[in-house]
């Protein structure tokens, strides 16, 4: 059977959180990051080491120091051409993480650390702090590697917090949304209405418009539809 580059993902993240990191899929173009504190991690996954994987892997230096890039281990420990590969990670200041997709229990394993501390690259930090800032403002998750799927980011994730509360009190203004816990962006969300969720009904008085309602409908069983619908009718 096909292997698929998602089912990467699960083990992966089940190894950075046994790190105590906070770890999200594919947010702003990496495939995994994930927030230790301070310490930003970037992890690039990809079913074979390739030139293209690499690629993405040195760009992402311009955002952390840690960056690993992530494949399937190799069938065979003494594989020449995979140890050859690992000389050039260490040598691009990239970590290594394996997963053992071929083992009944299918877990990740860092191989060796990133060194980019060592390595010169031109840093972003601007962008660096707006894919810190994705993380931390996303409750729900996109397993990474994910093609043709709806990314849960955390504009769309405050959106349908927004489309929730319309949905259990009709009407609605910036002021009371943000007194009910949604953000502080409330009222550009709902003018700029980039999903077509929303409908004004008069100055500063919004409601949920027939798509709103009916993404709320097809959504009903997505883990963040769900939650922000639990939120009693009177709070």
């Amino acid at each position: 059977m096909k292997i698929k580059e998602t089912e990467l993902y699960e083990p992966i993240k089940k190894l950075l959180e046994s790190h105590n990191l906070t770890v999200k899929g594919e947010v702003k173009n990496c495939d995994i990051a994930a927030l230790l504190d301070d310490e930003l991690w970037i992890v690039e996954m990809k079913l074979s080491l390739s030139m293209t994987l690499l690629c993405q892997a040195v760009r992402r230096l311009s955002l952390s120091p840690y960056v690993f890039v992530a494949v399937p281990r190799p069938k065979r420990s003494n594989n020449k051409n995979f140890k050859t590969a690992q000389a050039i990670l260490k040598n691009l200041g990239l970590g290594l993480i394996t997963v053992a997709l071929d083992s009944p229990t299918k877990f990740a394993e860092i191989i060796f650390y990133p060194q980019a501390d060592s390595i010169k690259t031109r840093k972003n930090p601007k962008k660096s702090a707006a894919l810190r800032k994705e993380i931390e403002g996303r409750t729900g998750d996109t397993p990474g590697g994910s093609t043709r799927r709806t990314i849960m980011t955390a504009y769309r994730e405050r959106c349908i917090k927004i489309a929730c509360f319309l949905a259990q009190h009709e009407v609605l203004s910036p002021k009371q949304l943000k007194q009910m816990g949604c953000e502080e962006d409330a009222g550009n969300i709902l003018r700029s209405n980039n999903y077509g969720w929303f409908s004004k009904i008069s100055l500063g008085k919004y409601s949920l418009s027939a798509a709103g309602r009916l993404y709320l409908a097809e959504n009903s069983e997505n883990v963040i539809v769900a939650e922000y619908s639990k939120f009693p009718k009177n709070s």
